[in-house]
């Protein structure tokens, strides 16, 4: 049977009251969930949980009522934050972990989820209140297509800057020959020559090959080289 409730334009205040607790019950249950899949990463890419609270908000003379009079929650390792324009691409290697762990951050807030730990300074992820995490029943290409839909490592590329305000200079992992990015070989050409020739060399090599099906002549196009490491088409 489904539930019936008024358009939201008609709630009565105490309605705003349920759904604001129901939201936040939510964000804690996932969050307590996303640190439980990711234990393995925990006070390395993110902060270690230390437990689960629940704290009274009355004298303990009162009896509590077991929603109003009780506030539920997790304590985590304390993290001073400090600005993004002083991350280093680590923060890179820390996404990729959590995502090999089937989970998605699934929403960015800028700085608010990056800080860095206490004395080496290295990047830890935070915030998994709303994350993705990958249900059982979830076949490969329905995960990915939760991935494609918040892909936390190209988000996080595009906020990151240097000092100076200006995106990172870096070479690219390699998307794999498959992926639609190397499908007009007369871009892809142009893409692959832009790179700084050292990296080019060492990652791609020019090949005699047709530049679309049914061609007869050949042509030189670059390729990526046996095992390099190549990167999904998410990231």
């Amino acid at each position: 049977m489904t539930e019936s409730r008024p358009d939201v334009e008609l709630w009565e205040d105490w309605m705003w009251e349920v759904s604001t607790w129901r939201y936040k019950v939510s964000n804690q249950n996932k969050e307590l969930s996303a640190y439980r899949l990711l234990h393995r990463l925990q006070g390395r890419y993110i902060p270690r949980l230390f437990g689960v609270v629940r704290l009274r908000i009355t004298p303990e003379s009162t009896t509590l009522h077991p929603i109003t009079d009780v506030v539920q929650g997790l304590v985590f390792e304390y993290i001073p934050g400090v600005s993004m324009v002083k991350l280093k691409p680590g923060i890179m290697e820390a996404l990729r972990a959590i995502e090999a762990e089937n989970l998605c951050l699934a929403q960015w807030h800028s700085h608010q989820n990056v800080v860095l730990q206490d004395g080496n300074r290295s990047p830890v992820i935070i915030d998994f209140g709303q994350a993705d995490i990958r249900e059982p029943e979830l076949s490969d290409e329905e995960w990915s297509s939760v991935v494609w839909g918040s892909p936390d490592t190209r988000y996080m590329r595009n906020l990151l800057a240097n000092p100076e305000d200006e995106p990172w200079k870096r070479t690219v992992t390699p998307y794999e020959m498959s992926d639609p990015h190397y499908r007009n070989p007369l871009v892809s050409n142009e893409y692959v020559e832009s790179m700084p020739e050292d990296f080019r060399r060492e990652t791609f090599e020019r090949v005699l090959d047709t530049d679309w099906e049914g061609a007869k002549e050949k042509v030189h196009q670059w390729r990526i080289r046996p095992g390099v490491r190549c990167r999904p088409i998410y990231d």
